[in-house]
C-alpha cells in the first residue's frame, strides 16, 4: 500500500463494503422487527378464530373440566379452529363433538388449505403455536395449553357468556425464536443480499480502479516533473491542467518551473554583470598601477585622485552587493524607531543640493512637517541617497528634481524629475538589479545598477510599497508608501 493507487482501490473497497454490511445489519433488524408484529398480529387473528369455538364448547359442558389434563382434546380444538368452517361442534357430546373435530381437520399433519387469514400457517407452524397457546378460567386459573406463570403479562383475548367473562386464552411470548417460516424468509433474503454484497464489490473494485487510475496518473505525471526539476532540468513542465485540486497543482508545479527557469536565467546574467562591473574598476587599477611601475606615469595628485576614486566605486560595488545579499537572505538589518520623517527628508536633500545646483538642475521641497513613521533612519537615509544619486547622474542639465511628502495614515514620498523619460515597457524593470535604460544610464555616467534594486529591498522591509512611473515634470516619478 506504498502507491496512491493501491490506496485509492482500498479505501474504495472498504467502504462499499462496510457501508454494505451496515444495511445488512440494518435489514436484517428490520425484518426481524417487522416479522414479530406481523406474527403479533396474527397470533390475534389466530385467538378470534379460536374463541367461538372454546365459548360454543362451555356452553355446551357447562364448565372446563373436560379440558383439564386432557391433552388430546385440546389439540382437537386447535385443529377445528384453524380448519375451513372450523367452530364449536352442534353436538357437544364427548364421541360425537370429538368425531366432528375429527372429519373437520383432517390428518394431524396434512396441511389444509385454512381460513384464508391463517394461510401463512404451515404444520410446524401449526405446531410451535399450538405450543404456545393457553387457556385460562375466568380466575385465570390455568386449564389447558402452554404453562403461563404472568399471564398479565401477555395479551389475552376474553372468552364470554351472555357478558359474563368465563375464560381467557391467549399465546406465551415467542421469544427470541422465530417461526420457521420467517427465519427461512430472512435466510433468502440474507443470501440475496450477500449475493448483492458480491455484486457491488466487483462494481465498486471496478470504480475504485479507474477512480484510482485517472487519479494517480497525473500525480505520477507531476512526481516525474518534479524529479526533472530537482535535478537542473528547468524546461520540464507537468502538462496538462484539469480543474480539481490536482490540475491546480500541476498549474502551480509549472508557474514554479518557469520561476526557477527564470531566476536561473537571472543568476547568470547577474554574474556576469558582476563580472563586468567588478572587472571595469579592476582593470582601470591594474592599468593604472601598471603605468606607474612601468614609470610611464607619476605618482602625482591626479594619479592618485583617480587611483582614489576608482577604489571608492569598487567599494561602493561590494557595499551595494553586500545589501542586495543581505535583503536576499532575509538578514537586511533594520532598527526601527519612531521618527519624524520629513527632517530626514530635508537633511538628505540639502547634501545633494550643491552636487545638483553645479549642473543646473533645481531641487524643489514639498514637505508636510507632521508625517511620523516607525522606520530605521539610516536605512531611509541610504533609500533617499540611492533616489538623489540616480537624479544626479541621469538628469539632463538645467533640469528639475522636485521632492514630496505627505502623510495620513503613514507616509507617502514622491521624486520627480524632468527627464529623460522612460518607457511604458521598461518602467516594471527599473527595480531589476543591473538593468539600466541604455540610452541615458550608461556605464559612462551610470552606477552599476543596483541603486533601485536596494531601494525596493529597503522599503520591502518596512512592509512598504515602491512603484515608478511617468512624472509631470517629464521625466520618471519613483513613489514610496510607508505604513506608520
Amino acid at each position: 500500500m506504498k502507491t496512491l493507487f493501491s490506496r485509492i482501490l482500498l479505501a474504495q473497497v472498504v467502504a462499499v463494503v462496510l457501508a454494505l454490511l451496515v444495511v445488512t445489519v440494518i435489514t436484517r433488524a428490520s425484518l426481524t422487527h417487522g416479522f414479530r408484529s406481523f406474527l403479533e398480529r396474527q397470533e390475534a387473528t389466530v385467538l378470534q378464530n379460536v374463541a367461538p369455538t372454546l365459548t360454543g364448547l362451555y356452553e355446551a359442558r357447562g364448565s372446563w373440566d373436560f379440558l383439564r389434563d386432557n391433552p388430546a382434546a385440546w389439540q382437537r380444538i386447535w385443529r377445528s379452529s384453524v380448519s375451513p368452517g372450523g367452530g364449536p361442534p352442534e353436538n357437544a357430546g364427548p364421541r360425537s363433538g370429538r368425531g366432528r373435530l375429527r372429519n373437520e381437520a383432517g390428518p394431524e399433519t396434512g396441511t389444509e388449505p385454512g381460513n384464508p387469514q391463517l394461510r401463512w400457517l404451515r404444520a410446524p407452524d401449526r405446531r410451535l403455536l399450538r405450543e404456545r397457546l393457553f387457556l385460562l378460567d375466568a380466575g385465570r386459573g390455568h386449564v389447558a395449553g402452554a404453562m403461563i406463570e404472568t399471564p398479565d403479562a401477555v395479551a389475552l383475548e376474553a372468552l364470554q357468556r351472555d357478558g359474563e367473562v368465563i375464560g381467557w386464552i391467549g399465546f406465551e411470548p415467542m421469544g427470541n425464536v422465530l417461526p420457521p417460516e420467517a427465519a427461512g424468509f430472512l435466510e433468502g433474503q440474507l443470501r440475496i443480499t450477500a449475493l448483492a454484497l458480491g455484486l457491488g464489490l466487483l462494481v465498486a473494485a471496478a470504480l475504485a480502479w479507474w477512480l484510482a487510475r485517472t487519479v494517480s496518473r497525473p500525480v505520477q505525471q507531476l512526481g516525474r516533473t518534479v524529479t526533472r526539476l530537482s535535478e537542473g532540468d528547468y524546461g520540464a513542465r507537468a502538462g496538462r491542467h484539469g480543474r480539481d485540486e490536482i490540475g491546480a497543482l500541476g498549474a502551480r508545479v509549472d508557474r514554479l518551473a518557469e520561476t526557477l527557469e527564470q531566476n536561473r536565467t537571472a543568476r547568470r546574467r547577474w554574474i556576469a554583470d558582476i563580472a563586468h562591473e567588478l572587472r571595469t574598476p579592476v582593470a582601470v587599477l591594474k592599468g593604472e598601477i601598471e603605468a606607474l611601475a612601468d614609470g610611464v606615469r607619476k605618482a602625482d595628485g591626479a594619479m592618485l585622485a583617480s587611483l582614489a576614486e576608482e577604489i571608492n566605486h569598487l567599494a561602493a560595488l561590494v557595499d551595494d552587493l553586500q545589501a542586495l545579499a543581505l535583503a536576499d537572505a532575509g538578514a537586511l538589518n533594520v532598527v526601527k524607531e519612531p521618527l519624524r520623517l520629513a527632517a530626514l527628508v530635508e537633511q538628505v536633500a540639502e547634501s545633494f543640493r550643491t552636487r545638483l545646483a553645479h549642473r543646473g538642475i533645481a531641487l524643489e521641497l514639498a514637505l508636510a512637517q507632521d508625517v511620523s513613521v516607525t522606520a530605521d533612519p539610516q536605512r531611509l537615509r541610504q533609500l533617499l541617497h540611492n533616489l538623489l544619486e540616480n537624479s544626479v547622474r541621469y538628469v539632463e542639465d538645467d533640469g528639475q528634481v522636485r521632492l514630496t511628502l505627505t502623510g495620513d495614515p503613514g507616509a507617502r514620498l514622491v521624486l520627480e524629475d524632468s527627464g529623460p523619460g522612460v518607457d511604458d515597457t521598461q518602467l516594471p524593470q527599473l527595480f531589476d538589479r543591473f538593468f539600466r535604460v541604455e540610452s541615458s544610464r550608461s556605464r559612462a555616467t551610470g552606477g552599476a545598477g543596483l541603486g533601485l534594486a536596494i531601494c525596493r529591498n529597503i522599503v520591502a522591509a518596512h512592509g512598504g510599497a515602491i512603484s515608478a512611473g511617468h512624472s509631470a515634470l517629464g521625466g520618471l516619478a519613483i513613489r514610496i508608501e510607508l505604513p506608520e
